[in-house]
């Protein structure tokens, strides 16, 4: 925990969390020590610059000199991205309630610490089977096509996630014998394209200028959930947990729920076409 503190504060003083001014333009420009230009060219007046051009230079240099919570106001603004701060602040809570399944094996299964191996190596070939072939083959798939439809896979990836998430941790809930929890720790490492499908989302939601400030403030509620949900998932463990006899369970069917709920919500996000 005092890691994780020590990384909160280590992101608050990184450069891309500051707003940095732009130097300051010259006013004057020296036409007659530049070799390709004539006399003639000194008397010529100046052309005002391309109403696009000056638009993107406005914008440009009202982002740089924005204060941090202008631009977090800025991204809220922005139609998907609260529903997208929401899952990298809440998931991480939820995930908390993975390190309790080993100690939950072993107290209520009766499984050797050292057999518990078993259940990590079967999260991780979900986990492998959904980040080296699933998600490759959907990028490829998704950079033949428009943003607009990159948007809604990365959107429908998420949703599909979120439910095989719920059902992972159901199934942790209610497991009554060993394959139960092999099983339950290999679905949940399906879900593992929630956080890559989320920042592909978020990123292609907001202007480009505004990407240093997105991940920042990502970095912030991961590390904040990550602080808030080991207390939380540790108390809820703690329910039922007694000598002789394991914990019921409560924080699995907790993460179940946040995750349902998030995928509820998702079902009336709309992506900006």
């Amino acid at each position: 925990m005092g890691a994780l503190a020590l990384t909160y504060i280590l992101i608050l003083a990184m450069p891309e969390s500051s707003t940095l001014d732009p130097p300051d333009a010259p006013t004057t420009t020296a036409f007659a020590t530049h070799p390709a230009v004539s006399p003639e060219d000194e008397q010529r007046p100046l052309l005002p610059p391309e109403p696009g051009l000056a638009a993107d230079i406005s914008t440009s240099t009202i982002s740089k000199r924005s204060p941090w919570h202008t631009e977090i106001r800025h991204l809220l603004r922005i139609p998907g991205i609260p529903f997208s701060f929401t899952i990298f602040f809440t998931v991480p809570i939820a995930l908390c309630a993975k390190a309790f399944v080993y100690q939950h094996a072993s107290e209520s299964f009766g499984w050797e610490m050292s057999t518990t191996t078993l259940l990590r190596v079967s999260q991780a070939l979900g986990a492998s089977l959904v980040t080296l072939f699933a998600l490759p083959i959907l990028n490829t798939f998704i950079h033949l096509h428009t943003l607009r439809q990159a948007r809604k896979f990365d959107l429908a990836v998420l949703r599909t996630s979120l439910l095989i998430a719920s059902a992972g941790f159901a199934v942790l809930w209610q497991a009554k014998a060993n394959w139960m929890l092999v099983v339950a720790l290999f679905t949940c490492g399906l879900s593992e394209a929630i956080q890559p499908a989320n920042q592909g989302l978020a990123t292609s939601l907001i202007p480009r200028d505004l990407n240093a400030r997105l991940f920042t403030t990502v970095a912030v509620l991961e590390t904040v959930g990550k602080l808030a949900g080991g207390p939380i998932q540790s108390k809820l463990f703690s329910i039922g947990r007694r000598e002789g006899h394991g914990s019921l369970g409560v924080n699995f069917l907790a993460s179940s729920g946040i995750f349902l709920g998030l995928a509820g919500v998702a079902v009336f996000v709309k992506v900006r076409r």
